[in-house]
This record gives structure tokens, sequence and C-alpha cells, in this order.
């Protein structure tokens, strides 16, 4: 039986990083703990590659009840053989790469493969590793004929049920993964000797850090680096400009001089930093503070935006508000639809209904409620005039922070209202969700529930999440009164 060390997860690691490629085949325990975010990120991947399944349906599932994947690799090839037209998690290895083919077909004697992914675009990365399974799949199927890249269309619309093949589109990497064997089979040699080798190779942080994505072993490379006092906490910067800086021996604060920066504002961050201050700038948060007509009340909405669509008429990844809260100093005030069916008519006309007495509505950085709002307009001309109104309302707290009005040095990089909130306010505490990608997993689940006490208990859950976002912007305006 053939042994494999690197997966298609360890060669993208290897192309972005061989130290971060070496720590994960050999000091995985290492790695950052993996955010919730990104758990629910891999999810939806997992759900529409199952879903993707339908494209070829009466498939196989080699991995179904293999105990590891060299016996996968074993049933896939006792499949071949015996010529089974579709398998699903087909695995093969080849120069010690093992890859897994989310569908491998037989059509008319010779096999294509579908890699899918939960997204509408096709990025550089989603080539890369296509590509690499087309280098495997060339090599060890005789009568391979090309891997195509499976993506979610945009332009598809739900009409009754889900059609998966209007749903999804195909695109044939042939062409991309024939120019480009050799550099694969360079390449994974290269990791080879790598791993022969047996040390850590000695690669000093930089941009590689963070693209295609942030590095798995960010706290291991980094740890020494992001300091109190480091530069790589100041926000106005970017990253070419902080790595010029750092590549030339100036590492901290107190090594940055007013040559160095970029204008003003690096020179005031500085000295918040290095002073551990706010920066405060009395003249433009009262000019904000005059803009806000009284009455006045905070709002969130909450979206909801599933890859595959559920409700009439909508497309992959379209953004469907399902709950809006409001906050006016003394009440909080709120409304949620389940979507059972499309309900965001009633939504558009609850949101008129909750904000016509006011005269300014608060929320931190505007762009999803505009976006939303926008939508409803598109959808429902007939209120097109009442909705436009509500976007001339609203007043935006997030530039009061994005622009350093208001600055402490502890928001770092992260201008989040959960961030922001937490450090400036004291009367602010978050409860289990924390982020609009978690409210989107728990409304899955109340949308699903069958038991009355879970459905309610999530409900409660996700209000309270939206109540305590439209609190922390009310008080963040009384907090700019006092500074």
């Amino acid at each position: 039986m053939k042994n494999y060390a690197i997966s298609k997860t360890a060669f993208i690691k290897f192309d972005q990083c061989q130290k971060a490629f070496f720590l994960y085949k050999n000091h995985p325990y290492l790695r950052d703990k993996i955010s919730t975010d990104t758990k629910l990120t891999f999810k939806r991947g997992h759900d529409v590659g199952y879903f993707a399944q339908q494209l070829f349906a009466g498939g196989i599932d080699v991995s179904a009840n293999s105990k590891n994947v060299l016996e996968t690799e074993k049933l896939t090839a006792q499949h071949i053989q015996n010529k089974t037209p579709i398998i699903y998690e087909a695995t093969f290895i080849y120069n010690g790469v093992l890859i897994m083919a989310d569908i491998l077909c037989l059509e008319n004697g010779i096999y294509n493969a579908y890699e899918v992914k939960s997204s509408i675009k096709v990025s550089e990365v989603y080539l890369k590793d296509a590509c690499l399974q087309y280098y495997v799949l060339k090599n060890t199927l005789p009568n391979f004929n090309d891997l195509f890249l499976v993506t979610l269309n945009a332009d598809y619309v739900l009409q009754n049920q889900v059609n998966p093949k209007q749903l999804f589109k195909k695109r044939s990497v042939k062409k991309q993964a024939e120019q480009n064997l050799i550099f694969f089979n360079d390449k994974i040699n290269h990791a080879h000797l790598l791993l022969e080798e047996n040390k850590i190779p000695n690669i000093a942080i930089g941009k590689h850090c963070f693209k295609p994505y942030q590095c798995d072993f960010f706290n291991t490379c980094w740890k020494d680096v992001i300091t109190p006092n480091s530069i790589f906490n100041l926000p106005r910067l970017n990253k070419d400009k902080l790595f010029e800086l750092y590549d030339a021996g100036i590492k901290t604060l107190n090594q940055l001089t007013t040559e160095l920066t970029a204008n003003q504002i690096n020179d005031d961050l500085k000295t918040a930093f290095v002073n551990n201050t706010p920066i405060i700038n009395k003249q433009a948060i009262n000019e904000f503070l005059l803009s806000i007509k009284q009455p006045c009340v905070a709002m969130d909405l909450e979206i909801w935006a599933t890859a595959i669509p559920q409700l009439q008429n909508t497309k992959p990844f379209e953004q469907v508000p399902f709950l809006a809260c409001f906050y006016n100093g003394t009440e909080h005030t709120y409304f949620i639809t389940e979507h059972t069916t499309d309900d965001r008519l009633n939504f558009a006309l609850q949101l008129i209904a909750n904000t016509q007495n006011y005269n300014c509505i608060l929320v931190y950085d505007k762009t999803m409620e505009v976006l939303a709002i926008h939508k409803l307009i598109e959808l429902f001309p007939h209120l097109k005039i009442e909705l436009e109104i509500i976007i001339i309302k609203i007043i935006d707290v997030y530039p009061v922070i994005a622009n350093f009005n208001y600055y402490h040095p502890k928001f770092k990089n992260n201008f989040s209202l959960k961030t922001v909130a937490d450090i400036s306010l004291s009367n602010i505490t978050y409860s289990d969700i924390q982020s609009g990608l978690q409210a989107m997993a728990y409304f899955e689940n109340y949308r699903n529930s069958t038991n009355i006490i879970d459905k309610e208990t999530l409900k409660q859950n996700l209000i309270t999440y939206c109540q305590t976002d439209t609190l922390a912007t009310f008080e963040l305006v009384n907090f700019f009164k006092l500074v």
C-alpha cells in the first residue's frame, strides 16, 4: 500500500510558505485555534459539495465507510476496475501527493473529475487546487480527460425546487493544468526534499503570511513581533509600507520619525500608542453629534445569505434580512421573520413602521443596512419613497472611529462594533453569538428546529445579539458626548 506525504491542503501551504508547510506536517499542535467563523465556512463548503452530487446522482461514496484515506484509495481503485460510473471522494496518490476528487464520472469511456467550491468566483487558489488534482489524475488514470471547477451560478434564481444543473457552473482547467504540469512536479519534489531535510525553514515574516489566507501558524511566527510597541499595531499604514519599515529595521513605534510616516494621523497614532491615550478630535466629534436630529433610534439588521438559495426568487448568497432591532435610549423593539416563505414585503412594511416616527436612525457601518434596503426598493418599487426616507435618515457612527476622530490604541487594527464597545463601554456584554456569520447559523437552526423550546431559545439568542448591537451603537454616541 502506497504512502503519501502531501495533501491538497499541505501543498497550498507549501506554495504560500515553506515554513508553514513544515510546521503543518511535523508540528500540527502549533496551529492557531480554528475560529467558529472558519468552521462555519468549512461546513458551508461541505454542504455545497454534498448537494452538488445531485449533478451526477447515484454515485458511490468511497469515503463513507473507510477507516482511512489509504483504504479509500484502495476502494477507488476497485471501483475503477469495475467501471463504476460515478464515484464520490475518489482518492488517488501520485508522487506522494494525495487528492480526493469530489466527483469522478466515467463518461463515454473516459473519466472527468469535478471539484466543487462554495463560491461564485474562481480564485487563484481554487485554480491551483484544481490543477494539482489534474496533475495527480493525469498520472494515475490512463483514460482521464479533464477536471472541471464547479462553482455557484450568480445568475441563478430559485423557482420552485432547486435545479442543480442551473445552480452550478462548470469550468475546465485542462488548459491551465497542462501548461503547469512541470511546475507542479518541481514544486512537489521540492516539498519532499524539504521534509527529508527535517529542518524548519528559516523564513521571515512577510506579506505571504496573509495571502491567500492568514497562516494557521501566525501566532507561532509572530509571537515576538506583535508587542504593545510594534509598528504592526498601526492601522493606517498598509502592509507594503509596514514591511518596508520592518525590513529596514524599524520595528517599534519609538523608532518611527515624522519622515517615515505618511501623514499627520500616523504621528498622532504613534503618540497614542506610546502614551496609551486615545486620539480625540473634538471638533469632528461635535460636528457628528450636531448631525443627529432628535428623536433618534439605533437600528441593526441581521442578514441571512445562503450559498444554496432557499427562498423563492432569490440567488446564491443573496442577502435577505430576517431580524431588525431598535433602541431609542429607553426601549428595545424588534421584529423577526422565520421566512418559511418569502416574507420580505412584510419586513419592508415593518421597517417603515418602526422608523417613521424618528428623525435620525443610528447604525454602525451602514453598508449592509443600505444594501438591504436598496434590495427591498428593487423588490417593492411601490414602497420606494418610504424606504428611501429610511436611508436618508441613517447616520453612520462607524466613520467617527474609522477616520480616527476617536481612536484608542487598544483597538489596534480592529474597528468592529464589538471591539470598540468592549474597550470603550462598560455596560455592553455580548453573549453566545459573536458575529454575523454565527447569527446566520443560529437562524438556520431556528428555521429548521422542530423543538419548540430549542426554537425559542435560538430566537431569543438572535434577538439578544441584535439588541446588543443597537445598545452599543446608541451608547457609543453618548460616549462621544463625554470625551
